[in-house]
C-alpha cells in the first residue's frame, strides 16, 4: 500500500511539471557530447564524419518513468557545409513522441581563430498517446479536454542555431520549435524552446585537458541551468560532474578507443522534488568519429574538442 501511495505521488509530481511546463525538449547529462540535439548549428562542426547512439533510463524504481534513445549522424562538406539527421525516441508514461530532423549548418571564418556557423533543422514529431489506460475520476461524466480514444499526431518542428568559436572558447545559441510561441502552444503544438551554450578549453600540460561548460534552457515560463567540468586524461579517458538546478548531481565517466570510438556512462543522483520516490537515472553514450583526413595525427579538427 505504502508503494502504491508513493507511486501516485510519483506519477501526480510528474505530470504537473509535464503540465505546467507542457512538451520539454529531452534532457541528456551527455550534452557536451550530444550538441546537435538542441542546436543545429553544430551539425558537421569539426569537418569530421560522427555517428552517435545514446540510450537514458530515468528515476529508476517506478513504471512509466522516462525512456529515451537518440541517435545522431553528421558530417560536412568541402564548400556546402554540414548535414546531419537526428531521431529522438522518448517515452514517458502513456505518452511516446518520435522526432525525426534532417539538419544543415554553414560557417564563415571571421579571422584566422574564429569561425560564425548558423544551422536549421527541419522535420516531424510523432506523438501518441495510449488513452485506453487512462483512469477518470468520474467516469460517467465527459471531460471536454479528456482523452477517450487513442491519439496520433504529426507535428512539423523547425529549430534555428548559431555557433561561435574562438580559439579554445564556443558560445551558442538556439531555438528549438520557432512557429510556436507559449501563447499558441498546446498539447498538440510544442512551445518555443531556447538554449544557450558555452565551453572553454584549459590545457594544463599536454596530457590534460579541462573544459567547463553550461547549457542553459528555457521553455514555457521554466528556465534550467546546468553546468559542467569534465577532465580529459591524455586523450584516452575522462571524468566529469555537472549539477542540473533544483534536480541532480551527475557523475560522469568515458573512454576513447583508437581516437574514433567514445564511450560514456552517466549517473544522475536526484536532489529535487523526485529524489523521494527513485534512487537515480542511468545514461549511456557511444560515439564513433571519423577524421577528414586519416594521416592527421591526433583528432583536434577545430576550436571545439574532440571534433
Amino acid at each position: 500500500m505504502n508503494r502504491l501511495i508513493r507511486y501516485i505521488t510519483f506519477v501526480g509530481i510528474t505530470f504537473c511539471s509535464v503540465e505546467s511546463f507542457a512538451q520539454n525538449d529531452i534532457d541528456v547529462s551527455h550534452y557536451m557530447f550530444d550538441e546537435i540535439s538542441y542546436n543545429p548549428a553544430f551539425t558537421g562542426e569539426g569537418e569530421t564524419f560522427r555517428a552517435s547512439l545514446l540510450a537514458r533510463k530515468q528515476w529508476l524504481g517506478f513504471n512509466g518513468s522516462p525512456l529515451l534513445q537518440t541517435l545522431s549522424v553528421d558530417g560536412a562538406t568541402k564548400h556546402y557545409g554540414g548535414f546531419g539527421l537526428h531521431v529522438v525516441n522518448d517515452k514517458l508514461g502513456f505518452e511516446n513522441n518520435v522526432t525525426a530532423t534532417f539538419n544543415y549548418s554553414y560557417g564563415v571564418n571571421l579571422s584566422k581563430n574564429s569561425r560564425l556557423t548558423a544551422g536549421f533543422a527541419a522535420g516531424i514529431i510523432d506523438r501518441y498517446i495510449n488513452a485506453s489506460d487512462f483512469i477518470y475520476q468520474d467516469p460517467t461524466q465527459t471531460d471536454p479536454d479528456g482523452y477517450y480514444e487513442n491519439n496520433n499526431n504529426i507535428i512539423p518542428t523547425l529549430n534555428f542555431g548559431l555557433n561561435l568559436a574562438v580559439q579554445k572558447f564556443t558560445l551558442g545559441a538556439s531555438a528549438t520549435h520557432i512557429a510556436n510561441s507559449l501563447s499558441n502552444a498546446t498539447i498538440k503544438k510544442l512551445p518555443r524552446h531556447i538554449f544557450g551554450y558555452a565551453n572553454y578549453t584549459f590545457t594544463p600540460n599536454p596530457k590534460l585537458e579541462i573544459v567547463p561548460s553550461v547549457l542553459i534552457k528555457y521553455g514555457s515560463a521554466k528556465t534550467q541551468g546546468e553546468g559542467n567540468v569534465t577532465a580529459y586524461f591524455n586523450q584516452k579517458f575522462w571524468l566529469g560532474a555537472s549539477y542540473r538546478s533544483k534536480e541532480s548531481i551527475i557523475l560522469l565517466a568515458g573512454i576513447i578507443l583508437r581516437e574514433r570510438i567514445f564511450m560514456g556512462y552517466s549517473f544522475d543522483y536526484n536532489i529535487g522534488e523526485h529524489s523521494q520516490f527513485t534512487y537515480g537515472s542511468h545514461e549511456v553514450f557511444l560515439s564513433w568519429r571519423m577524421r577528414k583526413d586519416p594521416h592527421q595525427k591526433g583528432f583536434y579538427q577545430s576550436t571545439r574538442l574532440f571534433n
